[in-house]
């Protein structure tokens, strides 16, 4: 039987990013209740706990850290968490390289949930030491585990991820669904896998995953030796456009990072809560195993990080920095000619840096939509 995918919410738009409303005009009839707005400072962790991956897919974005492969050590694991719980942090993402491989990993997950992180989550490939990790660990200890799958069959995703990985790693996904582990796939889509990747929701509604999410392939890191692989604006569109049709009737959900937008979708982005660039309002920090923190994970090749950390204490870089990157595009935006005023705010700055053009000023019709933010189709 068809499930309806969740719709976005109706009416004003949602402060999803937990900005501080400005005062209404003297005008302006009091209210009768007034709600608490809750700050979102740094509530999203992400923690790079290793570099180290057995895999060198052809688009990851941690280029050449695969291959000095540092692991954080174990005491300077517990003092970052601390940190960022006492900063605000409550969802906490576990990452790597392939978190697993470091030889604390159990310890990690148990620690973020002893010091009070409301949700631990962590991305894995998936593999034959994964699953041995995971099956010391419960479904408890997470609230989710996302598995990254790049295709929806064997020859896609083992092009990306190396040969036999396809079936090694549903075998995990299926063992930890049957496990009761919330059981998430995402998927970065190229030019390599595009055509079979929404392949992935059958095999989803197979296994009882709860999410697909998909995401287009940044050329950072390794993606920088395979430009090929790259999707332009006007593609990544036209696959979001069958997302929309082939995720109905689905008991998965689908999640999608949007990036991109042609002007005329703009309004329901809006109405979705967005509202520019993430990295504006501190919401989430990415914290490597050599202390480097970035607000934008765009920007992760670059020397833009926000801050340092050493001994559990933050150090900010008080160089170019990225957050005052962000800023500046409130005062020139990425184009001179705002599409979507309301929700633009300035545009993607990162874009600038990274791919050396605005891809507002470089399409016509296409406004870029932070890559942080996610979308959900409807129907």
């Amino acid at each position: 039987m068809a499930v309806s995918l969740p719709m976005p919410s109706v009416g004003p738009p949602v402060d999803a990013y937990g900005h501080a409303r400005m005062p209404a005009p003297a005008t302006a009839p009091v209210p009768k209740k007034i709600d608490r707005v809750e700050y979102g400072r740094f509530r999203n962790v992400y923690l790079y706990i290793t570099e180290a991956c057995q895999l060198r897919c052809s688009g990851c974005y941690m280029g050449e850290r695969l291959e000095r492969a540092l692991k954080m050590p174990f005491p300077e694991i517990e003092s970052t968490l601390k940190f960022w719980r006492q900063m605000g942090g409550s969802k906490l993402t576990i990452l790597g390289g392939e978190p697993t491989l470091h030889p604390r990993y159990e310890d990690t997950i148990r620690l973020a949930g002893d010091l009070g992180y409301e949700h631990v989550i962590t991305t894995s490939n998936g593999l034959a030491p994964a699953l041995r990790k995971f099956r010391r660990l419960d479904p408890a200890d997470f609230a989710y585990v996302q598995i990254s799958v790049d295709g929806g069959s064997a020859g896609t995703h083992d092009a990306v991820r190396g040969p036999g990985r396809f079936e090694e790693t549903l075998m995990t996904v299926r063992e930890l669904c049957e496990r009761g582990f919330d059981t998430r796939i995402i998927c970065t889509v190229s030019k390599r896998n595009e055509r079979d990747c929404l392949k992935l929701l059958d095999l989803a509604d197979e296994f009882g995953v709860s999410l697909v999410k998909y995401h287009v392939l940044s050329v950072i890191g390794r993606g920088h030796g395979s430009p090929e692989d790259g999707m332009e604006p006007s593609e990544w569109l036209d696959f979001t456009d069958r997302l929309h049709d082939a995720a109905q009737g689905y008991r998965t959900r689908v999640w999608y990072q949007p990036t991109f937008a042609r002007r005329a979708d703009m309004p329901r982005f809006e109405k979705e809560g967005y509202r520019g660039c993430i990295g504006r309002t501190l919401d989430r920090i990415s914290v490597f195993p050599d202390g480097r923190a970035y607000v934008c994970s765009f920007l992760f090749d670059t020397d833009l990080h926000f801050a340092q950390m050493r001994d559990g204490r933050l150090k900010l870089n008080k160089g170019a920095n990225e957050f005052d990157l962000f800023a500046g595009a409130l005062t020139g935006g990425g184009c001179g000619d705002c599409k979507a005023p309301g929700s633009c705010m300035g545009g993607c700055p990162a874009e600038e840096i990274v791919d050396g053009r605005a891809s507002c000023a470089a399409y016509p019709d296409i406004v870029p939509v932070c890559r942080l933010w996610k979308s959900v189709p409807a129907n």
